[in-house]
């Protein structure tokens, strides 16, 4: 109610009661739910307070990027850090999300957007989607090399979209004093992010972001306006098409960095 749905651990009011024990088993044991909601399922049942109306003009495979990772990537660059155009940002990471963040930066007005990633497919991916510089890991130092590439200024904002402790630490060392760094990635749980405590007296900031701190029943709608517009690019995500029965393989394609997402379809 408060407007950050995003935050809420209410679980009665998108499950039929607090504690409720799950639903789905396997072998007689429990299978839990990531948010409540996690499927590769061709059916799922949910709370009316989890249901947006969407335009019926999107295809439901490019409606299907929406739900997850353009809504973490996007909403991280419009909703939790909220960057202003003609800033400096950098995105570590270039796949669904790190691409959904990029987008995100060229839709807000961003003056420079710096795709990092180590992957040389990817980086010519983010151009695509409106990178304006590049980096590869694999050639030297991301921080450095953003260094480089503002003037020796550093960026506004920085965004950490793969959710590992070394990227997550040059996401804020890249930042300049005033700077944002937004952490969007999963980092393991229990693994400790270290920064070097001086620079928060530059005002430096280092943030996390659940899901694109998104109120989905205003922002899902407003993404597909973006797309049905052509302001957001979700065509060329989708790199490739399965079936349920390739998921493993989708995931293998992800890990290895060859997709920006595969999408299985239920036909």
């Amino acid at each position: 109610m408060s407007g950050h749905p995003s935050r809420c651990s209410n679980q009665a009011a998108t499950r039929r009661e607090a504690g409720a024990k799950p639903r789905l088993s396997q072998g007689g044991k429990p299978v839990e739910q990531f948010a409540d909601l996690s499927t590769y399922a061709e059916k799922m049942l949910v709370h009316e307070n989890a249901l947006v109306k969407i335009a019926d003009e999107i295809p439901l495979d490019r409606a299907a990027l929406i739900g997850c990772g353009v809504t973490t990537g996007m909403g991280a660059v419009l909703n939790t850090a909220r960057i202003e155009p003609g800033t400096r940002v950098a995105v570590f990471g270039c796949g669904g999300v790190g691409i959904s963040a990029i987008q995100g930066a060229r839709i807000a007005g961003a003056r420079q957007i710096i795709a990092v990633d180590h992957f040389e497919s990817k980086l010519a991916m983010a151009k695509r989607f409106g990178a304006t510089d590049t980096v590869d890991t694999s050639q030297g130092d991301a921080v450095e090399a953003i260094q480089k590439l503002t003037g020796g200024r550093g960026v506004d904002y920085s965004f950490e979209a793969v959710g590992v402790k070394k990227l997550a630490e040059q996401c804020f060392e890249c930042i300049k004093p005033g700077g944002t760094a937004t952490i969007i990635g999963m980092i393991p749980v229990g693994q400790k992010v270290e920064i070097d405590g001086a620079k928060l007296l530059t005002e430096r900031k280092m943030q996390g972001s659940n899901m694109g701190s998104n109120r989905f029943r205003v922002d899902m709608p407003r993404y597909i306006d973006f797309y049905l517009q052509g302001r957001l690019n979700l065509d060329d995500m989708i790199s490739r098409r399965g079936k349920l029965e390739d998921v493993n393989d989708a995931f293998v394609a992800m890990k290895k960095g060859e997709v920006a997402r595969t999408v299985l379809m239920f036909e």
